[in-house]
């Protein structure tokens, strides 16, 4: 609607009609002079520009590059080359040539061998007797971001083999145990998990810390907590400087505080035990370790949290009560069937949520290097 229909039209005036004769009601109609015609003036005319006519120079052609000459068909692709001119290799050549492994001779005996056969650069250099097959993972590993320790660690022991051989079968198989895990938890991200076992030296402490790694390696942050307030086993596997540890904390002595970071693995903190206390089931009780955990839980995505023996304490059922979930672990030609059932039966009894189970098929050092590994995965929904 226009501002026109918006305001109402003013009243009309009737007019007193006219006579046939012209004339109005009130008399004869006066004579009306005609006006005389005003003088119009001739407007000057107007100046008429003349054009110019400027010579306009014409345009320079714009000069056209030739053509690259294309490549002939059967030529290989050139290989990326240094400031010098000499060929790198790709990216794997530069760094192990950054790293000193290699020189610019041997890169070119490589990539011959490379063209020639067809192999990969790194199958090239170890079939040349260049580098090993260690050398070979570092490499790849840098170059993917995936941490180890594969160059010298010392805050890692050497028995961890997810962190000194990732790529062998018992780091894989670390790695199945995290996919069950992850595959079970469903949605769930963020996550505290206790790992429980029967007796002492069932290999609880090492899969607590193998899976620790094995998170941090697939790009999640992760606090290992040692709760062992009894024989802490966290300290042979990791060499850190020592902390306040968990029982100071949970004690009030100390600050909470999220552990100390582990050299070469920048998503990894491990916080150790501390000092054994004379009462440690009074300080792990309920809510006081659930409480340090929930204060952590914006800063990790993974909390890992090894346990005292099942068998010796209560203290094993008082954290598994306060985690998330809780996986068992058992070995081979040591676990017996009645304590893995109890241990089950106290787990269930207080309240935590089992995950699963693992059976250590390790046979210790008869069996010598490498580790066999974690046999199988026994769980239930």
């Amino acid at each position: 609607m226009t501002d026109r229909d918006d305001k109402p039209a003013p009243p009309y005036r009737s007019l007193p009609p006219l006579f046939a004769d012209g004339s109005s009601p009130g008399g004869a109609p006066e004579p009306v002079e005609p006006a005389a015609p005003e003088p119009v003036v001739p407007a000057a005319p107007e100046p008429v520009a003349r054009p110019t006519t400027e010579p306009v120079a014409p345009l320079a052609p714009e000069p056209v590059a030739p053509a690259a000459p294309q490549a002939a068909p059967s030529e290989a692709p050139a290989m990326p080359r240094d400031a010098a001119g000499g060929r790198t290799g790709g990216k794997m050549g530069e760094r192990l040539v950054s790293a000193g492994l290699l020189n610019a001779e041997q890169v070119e005996r490589i990539i011959g061998l490379q063209q020639s056969q067809g192999l990969r650069f790194g199958e090239a250099a170890i079939r040349l007797g260049y580098l090993t097959e260690r050398d070979i993972q570092s490499a790849l590993s840098e170059q993917f971001n995936y941490a180890n320790a594969l160059q010298a660690q010392r805050g890692v022991d050497r028995s961890l083999a997810i962190a000194h051989a990732p790529f062998g079968r018992e780091a894989e198989a670390v790695r199945q145990v995290r996919a069950e895990i992850s595959l079970r938890l469903g949605e769930r991200r963020r996550f505290s998990l206790s790992v429980v076992s029967p007796n002492q030296g069932e290999g609880k402490s090492y899969l607590a810390a193998s899976l620790a790694l094995a998170y941090s390696q697939s790009g999640q942050r992760v606090l290992l907590i040692d709760a062992d307030l009894r024989a802490a086993d966290t300290r042979k596997l990791f060499k850190l400087e020592s902390t306040a540890g968990l029982s100071a904390m949970l004690a009030g002595l100390a600050p909470p505080a999220a552990g100390v970071p582990v050299s070469g693995f920048p998503l990894l903190h491990v916080l150790e035990a501390g000092p054994k206390p004379p009462n440690p089931t009074e300080i792990l009780g309920n809510p006081a370790l659930r409480r340090f955990i929930d204060r952590l839980r914006d800063e990790f995505d993974v909390i890992v949290v090894d346990t005292p023996a099942a068998n010796r304490s209560s203290d094993a059922q008082i954290i598994a009560s306060q985690t998330d979930v809780c996986l068992l672990v058992a070995r081979q030609d040591m676990t017996l069937l009645s304590d893995y059932l109890q241990t089950q039966e106290r787990m269930r009894r207080a309240g935590a949520q089992l995950v699963g189970a693992v059976y250590n098929g390790y046979g210790g050092a008869q069996a010598g290097p490498p580790r066999s590994g974690w046999r199988k995965w026994l769980g239930w929904r």
